[in-house]
């Protein structure tokens, strides 16, 4: 059942669904900082195609689910070396090893 909230909601199709609507820039920095919801977060980061956004979502977020989306994304070897030897969650550091095997082709 929908709440009505969108991206604000905690459930993932809602909030994901109001996230594929927006497309203004703000309106996504937005989202990737308050969404209570990873999914939402996760996409609205994705959907700014900005790195820099990326490479801080894919070091502090809260939720595996967006650190481990986020790494794949990464060209900087040192941030993805760090995130494989340092981060808390197993699937977030075979993510990141995993794209340092990409990068390092």
């Amino acid at each position: 059942m929908r709440t009505g909230l969108g991206w604000r909601s905690l459930d993932p199709v809602e909030a994901v669904a109001a996230v594929h609507e927006v497309s203004d820039p703000a309106d996504l920095l937005r989202i990737a900082h308050e969404a209570r919801c990873a999914e939402a977060r996760r996409l609205a980061v994705l959907k700014t195609g900005d790195k820099d956004l990326m490479r801080i979502f894919a070091l502090t977020d809260v939720s595996p689910i967006v650190r481990r989306r986020l790494v794949r994304e990464l060209d900087d070897i040192g941030v993805v070396q760090k995130i494989a030897d340092e981060d808390e969650d197993r699937s977030v550091r075979d993510s990141a090893r995993g794209r340092l095997a990409q990068l390092e082709k």
